[in-house]
């Protein structure tokens, strides 16, 4: 063996045995409340972990800014040069996000208390993670003012959390959150605390930090936390941030700092390169917004202290323009509404997303996820969790360019989500479509098990619409996951794979590789449309052959949905539709939605004998109290048949205007609709024969083909086969 191998493999056996005994001797001093018992387990186990794979979680070389920390303080994204510059800087072009991160301290939190954010959550206490956010709202106000009020707020809520006997009752978000907030306050206020205030900070970080690497790590001795290896679910990343921030707070002075800090880089990049190009989340705009920000979070420190930069990446990159065509029109703005709510997703972000946006846009110079922040943050609707970032992350020199000359209709092709508007306006039509894989295409072919999928509902070819400021067709919210509590379709009274329990099961769908997919999407100055294929995510008892689902939007306001079903024997199908407001049959055909001062025509074209019904459903959890009243509209052919059609045509319109007439047609022996609004006609032929599942149904006669094209978008998927 070389020489400089051979003091390289010694200087890593001394590394490793000098960590046995720094665990071994800690084991000893268990702070405050905390278990003897269960804490000594816990750490002998990490003791044989790290015994025996060690070796393998050190870093291979020490990166060079980690090696050149030599105990300073701070250096959690501030240094003490960058300190002195964010003092001048809110006296100038931060002076406004200062003020407004300052009032909100002094106005609601100067007062408060950790036990004020208390609430009855013995399964997962998730209320300390208010306690683990609020401790840096109160540090960094310190720095930027040498307040002592602020200091002594701060050290309030770090000594109180040090308190508490758990940090979470198992290794997950509210530990991750404490881990986070009070090792940037460790760091930041470094030498406000006294020698014996930071042992016991440290020591406390070093024990959290220890039994979470432990749940991160699925070892034979070791059965890891569900979340260890669910690269594409929210809670792995807000924990392995908060990991990585104790071991940088606390190399130097810990020594397996250096392995937490290894581990949560390791599995940072696995997430990276398990996130498709469009920038799409599965979890939903609520989801979204809190893992992004703990991803963001550590990317920048991974970038200041390990000289690694990880932004170059197209779901970085791309969404900004998620957050953005997931917004809700202005109209809607208030409190607890700005997005679609997707998924387990309420109408709102949970985190931000202000702060996460303006990252987004000094990254990338993206103007438009600059104004996206801008506009949220004035109308009330971006939370303040980690607002002071907006001192961090915000580049003034990227200006804010709105929306307005951006394509109104979007397509992010791995999650297979397309969103329609009017226009940009504040009381804008919106229609938001979706079908693909519960993960995206790039997930389902890369992982044999279910990544984080949870959060997902049993969904596919489901859409929601909203217009003049109205919630119409609505989503079931964050309940059990049944695709009947969806704008989709049930067949022999079956609804999708995954669906059926609290949490989505994905491993049902990943086993076969079942894949959904829009098959075609296009954009023009007089039509969107899109093909979404459902057949192959039905179980097999189903007997379900063809699920085409065609969303054609005439601009700016008509929606014709149709639906091509085909089953190996004669077969039910219930196509539902979920509302907001109140709903009446008008004509033998036709039913009005009336939501305010907004209302919705339905014109049931096909089929031509159908039964229907008007009733309520209960999305509800079988964990918890949530429940969630879904009006609902039922559509059944009167017959069993093997092949179906659903032709309806949705109008939305301010109460006093007109609706379209639409009637049946047929031309060249071809059905279609002859629909007349205001001075307006389309003619509109459908081919329910043709070849090809990903070509058009339909051809516009009344009017020539348009030349200029927006977005033209086609795949195919594998013909079905004999089950």
């Amino acid at each position: 063996m070389p020489k400089h191998e051979g003091k390289k493999a010694i200087s890593t056996i001394l590394k490793v045995s000098l960590l046995l005994v720094i665990i071994i001797s800690v084991m000893a001093v268990l702070y405050y409340k905390v278990s003897e018992m269960v804490a000594q387990r816990q750490l002998e186990g990490y003791a044989r972990a790290v015994f025996k794979y060690g070796k393998d979680l050190l870093f291979k070389e020490v990166p060079e800014p980690l090696s050149k920390l030599n105990g300073t303080h701070p250096r959690l994204y501030l240094t003490n040069e960058r300190v002195q510059e964010l003092r001048t800087l809110i006296k100038g072009p931060l002076k406004e996000l200062w003020l407004r991160e300052k009032s909100w301290i002094d106005e609601y939190w100067l007062d408060k208390k950790p036990s004020d954010v208390y609430y009855n959550d013995p399964e997962e206490m998730l209320w300390q993670r208010r306690v683990g956010n609020m401790i840096p709202h109160y540090a960094l106000c310190y720095l930027m003012t040498q307040n002592e009020t602020y200091l002594k707020k701060a050290k309030e809520w770090v000594f109180t959390a040090l308190g508490y006997t758990r940090w979470g009752p198992t290794p997950d978000l509210a530990k991750a959150h404490l881990l986070y907030g009070i090792s940037l306050a460790y760091d930041w206020l470094y030498y406000n605390f006294t020698p014996q205030e930071r042992e016991m900070i440290r020591n406390r970080l070093a024990m959290e930090a220890r039994i979470m690497f432990l749940a991160s790590l699925k070892t034979e001795e070791y059965k890891a936390e569900w979340w260890y290896d669910d690269y594409l679910q929210n809670h792995l990343w807000e924990n392995m941030c908060g990991l990585a921030t104790a071991g940088f707070a606390l190399y130097g002075e810990v020594p397996d700092a250096e392995i937490w800090i290894n581990q949560a880089d390791t599995k940072f990049r696995k997430i990276l390169d398990s996130l498709g190009d469009d920038g799409a989340s599965h979890e939903g705009v609520s989801y979204w917004s809190y893992g992004t920000e703990y991803l963001l979070k550590y990317l920048d420190l991974a970038r200041q202290l390990l000289g690694r930069d990880y932004f170059n990446n197209s779901w970085l990159k791309n969404t900004a323009y998620y957050r953005l065509y997931l917004a809700l029109p202005q109209a809607f703005w208030k409190e607890g509404m700005s997005c679609i709510d997707f998924a387990d997703s309420p109408r709102r972000d949970n985190y931000g997303p202000s702060y996460h946006l303006r990252k987004l846009a000094a990254e990338y110079n993206n103007t438009y996820a600059q104004w996206l922040a801008e506009a949220l943050e004035k109308a009330g609707l971006s939370e303040p969790k980690a607002s002071w970032l907006n001192l961090l992350w915000y580049d003034p020199s990227v200006p804010a360019t709105p929306p307005t000359d951006l394509p109104t209709m979007k397509h992010f092709n791995n999650m297979d989500i397309v969103v329609m508007r009017s226009d940009w306006s504040g009381d804008a039509t919106l229609l938001a479509f979706k079908c693909g894989p519960f993960i995206g295409h790039e997930a389902l072919e890369k992982f044999d098990y279910d990544p984080g999928g949870g959060h997902v509902h049993p969904d596919v070819n489901h859409f929601v619409l909203v217009s003049h400021g109205k919630w119409l067709i609505i989503d079931d919210g964050y309940s059990d996951k049944r695709t009947n509590q969806h704008n989709t379709i049930l067949v022999n009274g079956m609804g999708q794979l995954g669906g059926g329990s609290i949490w989505f099961r994905g491993n049902i769908v990943i086993k076969d590789k079942r894949k959904s997919a829009i098959i075609r999407a296009e954009s023009n100055p007089v039509f969107d449309y899109v093909i979404g294929d459902a057949y192959n995510i039905y179980p097999d008892a189903a007997g379900l052959k063809k699920f085409l689902r065609h969303v054609i939007y005439l601009k700016p306001d008509i929606f014709i949905i149709i639906d091509e079903l085909e089953t190996k024997a004669p077969s039910t199908f219930d196509w539902f539709l979920h509302y907001e407001g109140t709903l009446e049959k008008t004509t033998e055909k036709a039913f009005t939605l009336m939501n305010g001062d907004v209302n919705l025509k339905i014109d049931v074209i096909l089929p031509h004998e159908f039964d229907y019904m008007i009733y309520q459903q209960t999305a509800a959890r079988s964990e918890g109290a949530r429940k969630k009243i879904l009006p609902t509209l039922k559509l059944s052919p009167k017959q069993k048949v093997e092949q179906a059609i659903f032709l309806v045509v949705l109008h939305p319109a301010k109460i006093g205007e007109l609706h379209p007439t639409v009637t049946e047609i047929e031309e060249n022996g071809k059905p279609g609709l002859l629909i007349k609004h205001k001075d307006k006609e389309w003619k509109i032929l459908f081919d329910f024969t043709r070849p090809e599942r990903n070509s058009r149904i339909f051809e516009l006669i009344s009017e020539p083909e348009p030349t200029t094209i927006y977005y033209n978008f086609t795949r195919e998927l594998p013909p079905p086969e004999p089950r």
